[in-house]
């Protein structure tokens, strides 16, 4: 985060997929430097129970003083948190231990405005036509307008996904369907498969293949082995069943445009 020039202070929501050193050790550093920087907003952080023990544990070992609210929600299946205009959704993963994996959706948008439909009902343009945008209905004349008289139909938001580690399960072709960008454990390609069942992870074959039937648009490549010395070979793999995938590099940028 450093090196990237992201702001240590900014997140106000930490979701951790499981317990596994390389995905929680990295936080007891974060909430520290969040502290040192006089951080003073609530913290929400979202992930297994067991999570929260080792926190707490360190935090006690360490004597660690935060002088900001952390707000521990324990992961479960569903709704995990929901914001003014998206909500983040869990859903188990099949790894070593309690694991789970995230999808976050924005709400669905105002259809397109049609400025003749609005100038046809006598609206004047300014403010009203703003909050017919919005999807706000009006008053104009004693009489109201609903922005469906002049707009067309809702269209959907943008969709993210993240698998953390696990296998590639029938559930989670269904929990990641239709997302713009999903980010996804490719530990090993098909010469260490048997590796990837053993250990609960995904070679970047099974993870196209969960791409292609849950109709995703982007596919990042993520959680590389050591072991797989050719990532040119990876992605190849990949490419057999979903054209559109990328191995995940750090600093990588991705824009997730909208549907429509």
């Amino acid at each position: 985060m450093m090196l990237s020039r992201l702001s240590r202070l900014d997140p106000s929501k930490i979701l951790i997929t499981h317990q596994h050193g390389d995905h929680v050790l990295g936080l007891f550093g974060l909430l520290l430097s969040m502290a040192m920087h006089d951080r003073k907003s609530p913290l929400h952080i979202v992930a297994p129970n067991s999570v929260k023990d080792l926190l707490e544990c360190v935090m006690k070992k360490t004597e660690a003083k935060i002088p900001y609210d952390i707000i521990f929600t324990k992961v479960s299946e569903g709704t995990v948190i929901k914001g003014r205009d998206y909500k983040i959704r869990a859903k188990k993963a099949e790894h070593h231990g309690e694991a789970y994996c995230y999808r976050l959706d924005e709400n669905m948008r105002p259809g397109v405005f049609y400025p003749e439909k609005a100038r046809a009902l006598g609206i004047p343009e300014g403010p009203l036509w703003h909050r017919l945008q919005v999807g706000k209905k009006i008053k104009h004349n004693g009489k109201v307008v609903l922005p469906s008289e002049v707009t067309g139909p809702k269209r959907r938001g943008r969709s993210f996904g993240y698998s953390g580690d696990t296998r590639v399960t029938a559930k989670l072709v269904n929990f990641f369907k239709g997302v713009d960008l999903l980010v996804f454990d490719s530990t090993y390609t098909e010469q260490f498969k048997k590796e990837a069942m053993l250990y609960g992870h995904s070679t970047a074959s099974q993870a196209a293949k969960l791409a292609m039937k849950a109709g995703v648009k982007k596919l990042i490549l993520t959680h590389v082995s050591a072991r797989v010395s050719d990532e040119e070979h990876l992605l190849n793999e990949a490419k057999e069943f979903h054209q559109n995938v990328y191995v995940a590099k750090d600093f990588d940028s991705f824009d997730i445009t909208y549907p429509e």
